[in-house]
């Protein structure tokens, strides 16, 4: 009798689990991630097979700068998610739109000027960052460029909880990318195709992003769908410090060894950092579910808390098996990936690697948990992180070891402060939760 009752609990606790929002949001994410994240690997994987390891580390960094660029739009879906969903959740569309609006205009200024400093400043951005093909400058800036106006439709999609659909362009994009960045290296465009194969990638996902949000651009804007700028900039400003922050935390390393180290070293680094993402690739889906689910309960004033508990042990568990692993079987993890034996000779550093990226996966639910109940002073601590990162590496990079040490210790100070930071705030809420306790909302 026993047993039975004990069986009973645990389907009833498995059946809670299955259907709790974050799960089933996250699920749609994360398959759509997974085969997503399978094409770019495979994008990856045969960049580095079939081009140089010079090559290679200059497509790499190239998606660093292109990430780092692009921090300032992505940084904008905080507030885009916060604001819009507050719409959503009352079915306001006309607010949506106006909110659209209200951001678009600055964008599509912001946009030009990005596209115009690339093309007048491709010397320096080429000589800083050791390209020699100033065309590739040129691509950088429209991809950037483009990234200021696509973002919007981004934050929307989010903000309506639109997962499925999220997923499947998810899935177009690296599929797109994949296909058409591996035909134009056979065609002997070398990495300025693979380059462009990203940028051509974006715009389809993109178009089919604005086409799916027609139901807000039909909408009427009234008077009561009025959007105070002011509010959008009071949470916007700090917010985007935040995210800026964040996204430097794992983009300016690569960006200060390929300019630092020689070529194959800087090659080799951006080898170790696409093994060492995979644990980020599994479990970054969670956070863009859990910020707009937080979003709508605060709106509500319903309980949020146990949301992000939840997020933090789905995170955890696989990003400890990773890295676990990565300490393990370093030799047998980077040649399961890249086939090419000078990427081994960072193998020590991979399980290292691996717990940085750990830490990190866990400082943007910290960071998107705070966004999302407009708690925006949490920019403080992650930018000052990102800009004690900057200043470490450049001022000490005698080798990859210390690069890798150096974000790693920064990561784990500021994801102590995080944590000393919510127990501040939210004493009555200290730890973890039991799965048990996590699923009783």
């Amino acid at each position: 009798m026993y047993d039975l009752i004990m069986k009973k609990k645990l389907l009833s606790l498995g059946n809670n689990f299955l259907k709790h929002e974050l799960v089933t949001g996250s699920i749609y994410i994360f398959a759509g991630s997974i085969i997503a994240n399978l094409f770019n690997f495979f994008f990856s994987i045969f960049m580095s097979r079939n081009l140089s390891v010079e090559g290679f580390g200059i497509l790499a960094s190239t998606f660093s700068l292109i990430s780092l660029m692009g921090i300032p739009a992505g940084s904008i879906i905080p507030t885009i998610v916060n604001f819009a969903g507050s719409h959503f959740a009352k079915d306001d569309y006309g607010s949506v739109k106006a909110l659209f609006f209200k951001i678009i205009k600055p964008l599509l200024l912001v946009s030009v000027l990005v596209f115009f400093s690339f093309f007048f400043f491709a010397g320096y951005i080429g000589d800083f960052f050791k390209i020699a093909d100033r065309s590739i400058v040129v691509i950088i800036g429209i991809s950037v460029a483009l990234a200021y106006i696509v973002i919007v439709s981004t934050g929307l999609l989010q903000a309506k909880l639109a997962f499925r659909y999220i997923s499947f362009l998810s899935l177009t994009g690296s599929i797109l990318k994949f296909a058409i960045g591996a035909g134009l290296v056979f065609l002997g465009f070398g990495v300025r195709g693979a380059i462009w194969a990203v940028f051509i990638a974006g715009i389809i996902p993109s178009i089919l992003g604005f086409i799916y949000l027609r139901s807000v651009f039909i909408s009427k804007i009234n008077k009561a769908s009025k959007i105070n700028f002011k509010s959008i900039i009071s949470y916007g400003f700090p917010s985007s410090l935040a995210v800026l922050g964040m996204t430097s935390l794992i983009s300016t390393d690569i960006l200060l060894v390929k300019h630092f180290f020689d070529p194959r070293q800087a090659g080799v680094y951006a080898g170790l950092s696409l093994v060492g993402k995979v644990i980020f690739f599994f479990t970054g889906s969670i956070g863009g579910v859990m910020f707009p689910l937080i979003v709508k309960k605060h709106a509500k004033n319903e309980n949020y808390n146990n949301i992000f508990k939840m997020a933090i042990a789905v995170v955890l568990i696989p990003s400890v098996f990773i890295s676990t692993f990565y300490f393990l079987y370093p030799d047998f993890s980077i040649n399961f990936f890249i086939k090419n034996e000078i990427y081994r000779s960072a193998s020590g550093l991979l399980g290292l690697f691996g717990v940085f990226i750990t830490i990190y996966s866990l400082i943007s639910l910290f960071v998107y948990y705070f966004l999302s109940i407009k708690k925006t002073n949490v920019y403080i601590p992650v930018l000052l992180a990102a800009l004690s990162q900057l200043l470490l590496i450049t001022f000490y990079h005698s080798s990859l070891f210390i690069v890798v040490i150096t974000s790693l210790l920064v990561s784990l100070i500021l994801l102590a402060t995080l944590v000393i930071y919510y127990i501040k705030t939210y004493g009555e809420h200290k730890g973890i939760n039991n799965v048990a306790g996590i699923l009783n909302i």
